[in-house]
């Protein structure tokens, strides 16, 4: 554990130091004005996370979707352009130490962005925020600025959604590499496919009739460099929009690439417990990592907090992997968590119909469009 901890710390030193030398080349060859990256923020009344990145300009990974994004007529673009514009992505250079002023509804303040130029910060509001969507501006000295948008969950709400992303709302591909690959550097946004019906389903569960709006959080090991991509396939897709929490691809001091899916989304759903504690939550992953693992231990620690979870089986899952699910729902359900591994959206939309999480005027249009 002391060798990899050391040998992750010296991969952090390495990283730092090509990152200054491309720097520097970047600023000596004009390209030197940085952007802000702003990622969905997500809150309550009285407090906020606001999220983003500071890199230099990168024109060419630019997406139609930052902020709240309006679904638009998708531009053609040949696979070669997809290419460009996808490895733009990851080929960013971040500006660590950057201030970046935060002002809002309510708050004024200074951040500077960690070393690898992300800005994470809760502020607390001098006046109470009325539930919804509301714009933070981030601006760097320079004068670059964006509105992070923000959503403030309604206290009055008392269920919460949490979905991972891959293989549960769109097919990636993310446990077989190569299709992986594909559908992440080469297939426009508008050609990504959702699973069948799972917008229909998401928005029946954060839409109740005569209810307050539910928040949904998406959750996902993507790296923050699609963060954008993402933002613009929820649009396009007609899912309810959230906060996209994704994670740093790179060394840090808990590995040499990224922070593990366990650690990442179980930390993740424990946080918002805990900073929402009027709502209970409804799980949904695939089977396809380990979230059904991750998903049984939170509804085993929380059990009057999780709401339900459901798995969705793998096209390529093998038979041992599906029976394990089963046995791990089945479980998880005899202990008083309702977890059930499903085939598709209807099947989700109706167990959800009979445990009161969603209405049954909703139950048809999930099963039109599933």
């Amino acid at each position: 554990m002391q060798v990899r901890k050391l040998v992750a710390r010296a991969a952090m030193v390495a990283e730092s130091a090509v990152q200054t030398m491309v720097l520097l080349v970047l600023r000596v060859r004009g390209r030197h004005l940085p952007m802000i990256v702003p990622f969905i923020g997500h809150g309550t009344t009285r407090s906020v996370r606001i999220g983003g990145r500071v890199v230099l300009g990168r024109p060419e990974a630019a997406a139609p979707a930052v902020g709240v994004p309006q679904a638009q007529p998708p531009t053609p673009r040949s696979r070669r352009a997809v290419l460009r514009a996808t490895i733009a992505r990851f080929l960013t250079v971040e500006v660590p130490g950057a201030v970046v002023t935060v002002r809002g509804p309510g708050v004024s303040t200074q951040i500077r962005t960690d070393r690898d130029g992300y800005l994470d910060t809760v502020l607390d509001l001098d006046e109470p925020l009325q539930p919804g969507w509301h714009g933070f501006e981030l601006r760097l000295r320079d004068g670059a600025a964006v509105t992070a948008q923000v959503l403030v969950v309604d206290p009055e709400a008392r269920i919460g959604l949490v979905s991972d992303v891959d293989d549960t709302i769109v097919e990636t591909g993310l446990t077989r590499g190569i299709e992986f690959v594909r559908a992440t550097l080469l297939t426009p946004v508008r050609e990504r496919t959702p699973l069948p019906g799972a917008a229909a389903l998401y928005r029946a569960l954060v839409e109740p009739a005569g209810g307050p709006v539910r928040p949904v959080f998406y959750v996902s090991t993507s790296p923050w460099n699609l963060h954008e991509m993402l933002l613009e396939f929820v649009a396009l897709r007609q899912f309810p929009l959230g906060p996209l929490l994704l994670t740093d691809w790179g060394p840090s001091r808990s590995g040499l690439f990224r922070i593990g899916a366990q650690e990442h989304k179980a930390g993740l759903v424990e946080r918002m417990l805990e900073e929402h504690p009027q709502l209970g939550l409804i799980l949904v992953g695939d089977s396809g990592q380990l979230d059904p693992e991750i998903y049984a231990a939170l509804a085993r620690a929380h059990p009057n907090r999780i709401r339900a979870v459901y798995i969705r089986r793998t096209r390529h899952a093998l038979a041992s992997r599906i029976a394990e699910v089963d046995a791990l729902a089945a479980e998880v359900s005899a202990a008083g968590v309702p977890m059930l591994a499903v085939d598709d959206s209807v099947q989700i939309a109706v167990h959800a119909a009979q445990l009161g999480l969603l209405d049954d005027t909703a139950l048809e249009e999930v099963r039109a469009a599933g």
